[in-house]
């Protein structure tokens, strides 16, 4: 990795060359600014705190959508899950265009690549997943890994994991992202906890940067290096969409959660 561990900031429909600069971890992370307006994140936002099929993942987080760490040993719930839930989730979105989708065009233009949702025999996966963290919620250190925790899934075979996140709402303080440049590996898993995440000592001297969410920011990451996000204050939640996505071959990117 190089000295100076910077993010490469580009605009929307912005051709980016830095894609395997992230895969190799010479730039932490690339920042699409602007992927969509305050106006639209706020009517998504809306949408989502207001869903009624939330799933509670902590006394002060709950999310939308289905998870494939939530399923490791469950492929076939899983996919019937996904399925019950896209339907859902279509119903919510329409009279607006899924952000979840207008993140896929957008990446597809940056990166001049196709992207899909991954298939399994013939079974879609889930789009993506919306997370509502409230005031107080933090969260361990960690990190993620399709190739190690699901290689029963078909997505642990693609070359490489990368991760997109459009903050729809941040918090009033807090909430950054903290991205640490130390990447797992398997040795590390005597730092690990049982339930999730590692102990700080996983990244003990190890040097780290701090994204600020911007409201209508996509931040691509490859979730490989540890990281965590800050304590979140005040009376906003953070709402965010995300998916992971790799590389099925030169031209097509596949994604999932």
């Amino acid at each position: 990795m190089q000295r100076h561990w910077k993010s490469v900031y580009i605009k929307k429909h912005q051709k980016c060359p830095d894609l395997d600069n992230l895969v190799t971890g010479v730039i932490p992370a690339i920042i699409l600014e602007n992927a969509l307006s305050e106006i639209t994140c706020k009517e998504v936002s809306k949408k989502i705190t207001e869903f009624h099929n939330m799933t509670n993942f902590s006394p002060n987080s709950r999310y939308v959508g289905e998870s494939l760490n939530s399923y490791i040993n469950f492929k076939t719930q899983y996919f019937e899950k996904t399925k019950q839930m896209d339907n859902q989730l279509r119903q919510v979105f329409s009279d607006i265009e899924d952000p979840r989708y207008i993140m896929r065009d957008l990446l597809s233009a940056i990166f001049t690549k196709k992207i899909i949702p991954a298939k399994e025999n013939g079974k879609i996966y889930s789009n993506g997943i919306f997370r509502i963290h409230n005031c107080d919620e933090s969260f361990p250190i960690h990190r993620d890994n399709a190739s190690f925790e699901a290689n029963n899934y078909t997505v642990s075979k693609l070359r490489n994991q990368l991760s997109a996140v459009l903050h729809l709402q941040t918090a009033q303080s807090g909430g950054e992202l903290i991205l640490y440049q130390k990447s797992w590996k398997k040795s590390d898993e005597q730092f690990r906890f049982p339930e999730f995440g590692y102990s700080d000592d996983v990244v003990n001297d190890s040097k780290f940067i701090k994204i600020k969410p911007n409201v209508g920011d996509i931040v691509i990451i490859n979730p490989i290096h540890y990281h965590t996000i800050s304590k979140i204050n005040g009376v906003l939640d953070r709402i965010s969409v995300g998916f992971f996505f790799g590389q099925s071959d030169k031209s097509t990117l596949l994604c999932w959660s």
